[in-house]
């Protein structure tokens, strides 16, 4: 029977065969701190040579409970359960060291090793090698958000460099790549994610990376691109619209389509700011942003179509003014054709109105 007093690090030993306690021996404490890092591999050493009896302990951080990883009491080791939970562990052949691979973050604490030797004229020898393990995080992938990835000139942006885990302290590096693909670093900031920039010009315009560093790794961002709006060029447009439709199928009835078709409609404005779109269907909003589908179109859908490419910045610095190009679709199916004529109009959007004519024809 074994019987173990962490605590003190005092064995009591009975009935164990071969072993005979010559004199009260000699306990031996060492201390050793490792850092080791979230992911990879550490190698824990018990003592140069194989003891004849060793237990592992493990105890989390901010308690004093020891709990049994591993022993060995001259019938080879024995892996415990909680074990699993501090990566992938096992011992080291001939020797009773231990090798932890891929190291969760719940394997940070203190490593205890016990173990008896004994030696041919000195009684036994209890040595205690605790093994204090410090975790550190490799930083992820950095992300970028910008609070206005087109900013006016003379106008303030934050940039600031996301990251969903890292050991601090965490070191910033942000670069530019100009339009002629100059890559420039544009600030090193310690323990601090964000990028001030004040004052905007059109020199700021350009993509933009940030790399994050701490003492295991560093990571680089995707780059995000930031369009400085010149004030001289600010409330141009939107210019009149161009719609594509797809398929393209004009006939001198107009745009037709046939039924259970997919039918993609594009709407396209030149504007500084870009311009925003919203798409009307017989006068009610049925979607936003510049390219609209149908997907398997029926004769339910014929009707006007309206793309409306609004300039945000005309809106809140001026009298808002707004372009809409308006068509209709005519619907082919076996049975019969609703015939209209295309027609386009253009005009505020105070009170928009539709016009067309049609007649249903037999085929």
């Amino acid at each position: 029977m074994l019987i173990i007093t962490w605590r003190t690090a005092i064995f009591f030993v009975c009935a164990l065969p071969g072993v005979e306690i010559l004199d009260p021996g000699q306990v031996v404490y060492s201390e050793t701190r490792t850092n080791g890092v979230v992911g990879r591999g550490v190698i824990l050493e018990c003592g140069p040579t194989l003891p004849d009896v060793y237990i592992w302990g493990f105890t989390k951080p901010g308690t004093d409970t020891i709990r049994a990883i591993v022993y060995n009491f001259g019938k080879g080791p024995k892996i415990q359960k909680l074990a699993n939970d501090l990566g992938n562990l096992t011992v080291i052949s001939n020797s009773a060291s231990l090798s932890i691979e891929k190291l969760p973050l719940a394997a940070e604490g203190v490593y205890t090793c016990q173990h008896i030797l004994r030696p041919l004229f000195h009684g036994l020898s209890v040595t205690r090698l605790p093994f204090v393990i410090t975790l550190t995080v490799p930083v992820t992938k950095p992300y970028i958000v910008m609070s206005d990835s087109s900013p006016v000139e003379g106008t303030s942006v934050t940039m600031r460099c996301g990251l969903e885990n890292g050991t601090g302290p965490i070191n910033y590096k942000w670069e530019q790549e100009s339009r002629e693909s100059q890559l420039t670093t544009v600030a090193e900031i310690y323990d601090d994610n964000r990028l001030n920039v004040t004052d905007v010009n059109r020199n700021h315009t350009g993509w933009y990376r940030c790399i994050a560093i701490n003492q295991v790794n560093q990571q680089r961002s995707d780059r995000v691109w930031l369009d400085t709006i010149c004030k001289r060029l600010l409330n141009i447009g939107p210019d009149q619209p161009q719609i594509d439709v797809t398929p393209y199928s004009v006939t001198e009835r107009g745009y037709s389509a046939l039924e259970r078709e997919t039918v993609s409609l594009l709407c396209q404005a030149s504007s500084n700011p870009p311009s925003q779109y919203v798409w009307f269907y017989n006068n009610s909003q049925v979607y936003a942003g510049p390219q609209y589908t149908i997907n398997r179109i029926l004769r339910m859908h014929t009707g006007h179509y309206a793309c409306l490419a609004q300039n945000t910045y005309l809106n809140t610095l001026t009298k808002g003014q707004e372009t809409l190009y308006c068509f209709v679709i005519t619907l082919q199916s076996p049975l019969h054709a609703l015939n209209v004529h295309l027609f386009l109009t253009y005009w505020g959007t105070n009170n928009p109105k539709f016009d067309m004519t049609s007649n249903l024809a037999q085929l």
